[in-house]
């Protein structure tokens, strides 16, 4: 059996096929049951799309209607012309005021030194040494390690 194929069937579903397609088809599925059943598919398939796609673009689309709250925009409006100035006032404090008692703690100095007595006798590991530590604010911290 040579079947026409599903392009063909379906160009011919569509009518875009030229005279002598339509002849081949039309003969083709008067004698194989097979492809009329399977025409007929292609033929309902193809009319609920084209079903379907038409009620898609149809004219009579319907637009739900919106209700806009009523507005209160008085209440709103003076409560923004009251906050915006407080807010204005908080960020001039927090970024203007009180600026000079901050310093930078990123500062930090660590001095290592040996007291100018050393035993050369005994070893490094017993000997006393001292560490200071001085931060961003002026601090001075002294470790003493015997």
């Amino acid at each position: 059996m040579n079947c026409i194929d599903e392009q063909l069937l379906q160009k011919y579903i569509d009518g875009e096929c030229i005279d002598r397609e339509k002849v081949a088809v039309n003969q083709h599925i008067s004698v194989y049951p097979l492809c009329l059943k399977k025409h007929a598919e292609m033929e309902k398939l193809s009319r609920g799309l084209k079903k379907a796609i038409n009620s898609l673009t149809a004219e009579n689309v319907e637009i739900p209607t919106f209700k806009i709250p009523a507005s209160r925009s008085g209440k709103n409006m003076k409560l923004f012309l009251i906050s915006l100035p407080a807010a204005c006032v908080l960020l001039f404090v927090l970024f203007f005021v009180n600026k000079k008692n901050e310093t930078n703690q990123k500062e930090l100095i660590i001095v290592q030194s040996i007291p100018r007595e050393v035993d050369a006798n005994r070893p490094a590991s017993e000997q006393e040494f001292i560490i200071e530590v001085f931060d961003g604010m002026g601090t001075r911290s002294e470790y003493i390690i015997e």
